[in-house]
């Protein structure tokens, strides 16, 4: 048995668009980041989705309601799901914090270095593991649409193994899409090929 997750980005927001950071504090989706969410919905279409689930920031909550209206299927709301927090970088601009020390650590790999009052890379990785665990193993034989974040999403897969040298914003675009099973028989996540 498996479950079907598709991992979602958040359409652009307001501060997406100046490079500006958000973590766990929010900013609303602009008029291509709303287009982006109608589209992300549409490509899914045909696939049957029987849930959808977003981070409970009003982001990815917005991008989750326009999928619904599309899709026409249930949204849940989890809290575990939402962005890494980034303690005194968030609301900070990119340009204005790249110049710290542990910038290119804290954003580019995965390790236990954090902002200040900040999460690191590995633990927000242990808790999206977490928290998509206990979704596909409550949903067996499901597909769910997933809508969270850029960061969460990073350190999730680094999680699983699959490291990369870039940022959030290099590697995931606004509604990209990640197909990922769950396998039930062995307990283990599976990135669609």
């Amino acid at each position: 048995m498996k479950t079907t997750l598709f991992l979602a980005r958040h359409g652009q927001t307001k501060w997406n668009k100046v490079h500006r950071f958000q973590g766990q504090l929010d900013s609303n989706l602009t008029q291509e980041g709303q287009q982006q969410s109608e589209k992300l919905a549409l490509n899914l279409v045909t696939q049957q989705i029987d849930l959808i689930v977003s981070s409970t920031l009003g982001r990815s909550v917005d991008s989750a309601l326009i999928c619904q209206r599309i899709l026409n299927i249930p949204i849940a709301q989890v809290n575990e799901l939402n962005e890494r927090n980034l303690g005194p970088w968030q609301g900070q601009y990119i340009a204005d914090i790249k110049s710290d020390k542990n910038y290119h650590e804290i954003l580019h790999q995965f390790t236990e270095t954090s902002p200040l009052n900040g999460e690191s890379a590995v633990s927000c990785g242990s808790r999206i593991y977490q928290a998509l665990e206990a979704l596909a193993t409550s949903h067996f034989n499901k597909k769910i649409l997933v809508i969270f974040h850029g960061e969460a999403l990073r350190c999730f897969l680094a999680k699983l193994g699959h490291n990369s040298s870039g940022n959030a914003y290099e590697l995931f675009d606004n509604a990209c899409l990640l197909p990922l099973t769950y396998l039930h028989g062995d307990d283990s996540f599976q990135l669609a090929k």
